[in-house]
């Protein structure tokens, strides 16, 4: 796009109305303004793929050979530290710059990249930058990252805090985050949850996925650890005004409620009630219990398809062209187009429709994340989105706990079958090939890898019986069983040795969850026992008792 290939007006016109989001779109906008003589949006756009775009080497060198007379030291400085904070993978684009740019900046740039890959020189290469430049984010960035990879978090704190002030661009607010929620953790570990509560602070974001992780943190830590409720409000109230999706809204709801509740203030059934709206939540289902007691129960509402919806859905030529790659079986291409109008559908019922499309091609990723977009009309859909597979079904009931099994599966593969994971975990219940073959081995069933990412029967049975296995080991706790699962069991005996055992009751099961250090984990654990309640009503007429807080509990009777 960038070359002669794109006339000036093709390109144009294909950004007309829409801003390019990579280099390559943003350098092909700049040439084609440099063209038409639009000097301003022209310096616009190349400082945009300059500046704030990581580009292929080869893009690299063609961009800076031909506006190397319009791009000055600045911008060169500028594109280095985004490449920096990128990752050493961009190092080599980095270095080709350092030439370029002042000498100040060189040796700033060059002593962050030491620090990153702790290079020979290093010492040397920090002792070379002005004082005026000790106080980089960048910088500050990779010291501290330097120190809490030799387990020095003493000494990394202090550099967070003086970094928090400084102006960073948005790739480096998120690394900067990632480092220092990881050492948030550290200090949650460590019983130092005033120096977790402090990394939370001066996160810098207005919305997204850091914004909400930092305000979440902030605030649970403030209400549960540090008993101030009046500062965990302020925390939770401006997540819940900054996020949207429904498992965000549930989670910020319960704890206002929380936080009320210990201000002791009447306020709390309010956010309660707001929060078990979102029936088939982690979150909205623990309000649903704080507002209606032990009676409350899941129920789930029947899909409904509008015949407009219908016969608008199967007018659209994107439809068509997903019934032409179903009959000739080209799930990839299908599911490009699935997963692209899955965003732009503009009603319930048309998700619903593109979820059962792809289901009746045997699609199911596809149809699960149709079927998962129901949050953005924040809403669900019961069929589509927890879908029942003969594999499972037929599975013995007295000896599987169905719903437990389905939970699993549905955030393992989204029931692929087929599924390949890049860490080589197979088929629908991902199964490594070394867990698999050990439980194969232990319940005496021919073993053949390859069975589990082609045989979905087969790879439900070994599945379900590693479940058993992990059940049996944590005296029947769900928690432990799904970290096990997810993150291994010497990750839940570990998590057990730093935050105490969620089956002793001793500790509560809700902020043991919490203390997870792992987002993935964390979030795996509230994923599967949300999805065992609705799949519990789900596998009975849509409607059953919630037992999500008991099932947070299940083991304690072994130490009781």
């Amino acid at each position: 796009m960038f070359d002669e290939d794109w006339t000036t007006q093709k390109v144009l016109n294909w950004f007309a109305g829409t801003e390019p989001v990579s280099g390559e779109g943003r350098a092909a906008l700049a040439r084609a303004y440099f063209a038409t003589g639009d000097q301003a949006n022209a310096e616009k756009y190349l400082r945009l793929a300059w500046t704030e775009s990581k580009l292929t080497r080869d893009r690299q060198k063609k961009i800076f050979g031909r506006y190397s007379k319009r791009l000055t030291k600045t911008d060169h400085a500028a594109r280095a530290d985004h490449l920096i904070w990128s990752g050493t993978g961009h190092f080599d684009k980095a270095r080709a710059l350092l030439p370029h740019m002042s000498r100040t900046d060189r040796r700033l740039m060059n002593a962050r990249m030491k620090l990153r890959q702790n290079g020979s020189g290093m010492d040397a290469a920090l002792r070379l930058i002005p004082d005026d430049k000790l106080s980089d984010p960048g910088l500050l960035y990779e010291r501290a990252r330097w120190r809490r990879k030799r387990k020095t978090k003493e000494y990394a704190l202090p550099i967070y805090m003086a970094a928090r002030t400084a102006p960073v661009s948005d790739i480096g607010k998120s690394a900067m985050w990632r480092e220092k929620k990881l050492m948030a953790y550290w200090a949650i570990a460590e019983n130092d949850m005033k120096e977790a509560y402090q990394l939370t602070l001066h996160h810098g974001f207005e919305r997204g996925t850091g914004f909400a992780e930092a305000e979440f943190l902030g605030g649970w830590l403030a209400l549960t650890q540090m008993r101030e409720p009046k500062r965990a409000l302020r925390h939770f109230t401006r997540l819940r005004d900054g996020v949207g999706s429904p498992i965000s809204l549930a989670r910020a709801h319960y704890w206002i409620g929380r936080s009320h509740e210990t201000l002791r203030d009447g306020q709390q059934d309010i956010h309660y009630r707001a929060a078990a709206q979102y029936r088939n939540t982690y979150y909205g289902m623990l309000a649903g219990l704080e507002v209606d007691g032990a009676s409350h129960a899941i129920a789930l509402p029947q899909e409904y398809i509008s015949p407009e919806d219908t016969a608008s859905f199967a007018a659209d030529n994107r439809v068509r062209a997903l019934h032409l790659l179903g009959e000739a079986g080209e799930q990839r291409y299908f599911s490009q187009i699935a997963f692209h109008l899955d965003d732009e559908v503009d009603s319930l019922s048309k998700l619903s429709l593109l979820s059962k499309l792809s289901a009746d091609y045997g699609f199911m990723r596809p149809s699960l994340r149709a079927a998962k977009q129901a949050g953005r009309f924040q809403s669900m859909l019961t069929e589509s989105g927890y879908p029942t597979v003969s594999a499972i079904d037929s599975l013995s009931k007295t000896e599987f706990e169905h719903a437990f099994v389905y939970a699993i599966a549905r955030q393992e593969s989204e029931f692929a079958t087929n599924a390949v994971s890049s860490a080589r975990a197979y088929g629908m219940m991902q199964m490594i090939n070394a867990t698999a073959k050990a439980t194969a081995r232990k319940h005496r069933i021919p073993y053949d890898v390859n069975r589990l990412a082609s045989d979905g029967d087969y790879a439900a049975k070994m599945g379900a019986l590693h479940l058993n296995d992990l059940l049996d080991r944590w005296d029947g706790s769900y928690i432990l069983a799904a970290v096990s699962y997810n993150a291994g069991p010497h990750r839940a005996k570990q998590w057990i040795e730093k935050y105490g055992d969620p089956r002793t009751g001793e500790i509560d099961a809700i902020d043991w969850v919490e203390k997870i250090p792992f987002s993935e984990t964390r979030n795996y654990v509230m994923r599967v026992l949300e999805n065992m309640q609705v799949y519990r009503a789900r596998l009975n007429n849509n409607y059953h008792p919630n037992q999500i807080e008991r099932d947070l509990r299940v083991g304690q009777q072994a130490f009781n």
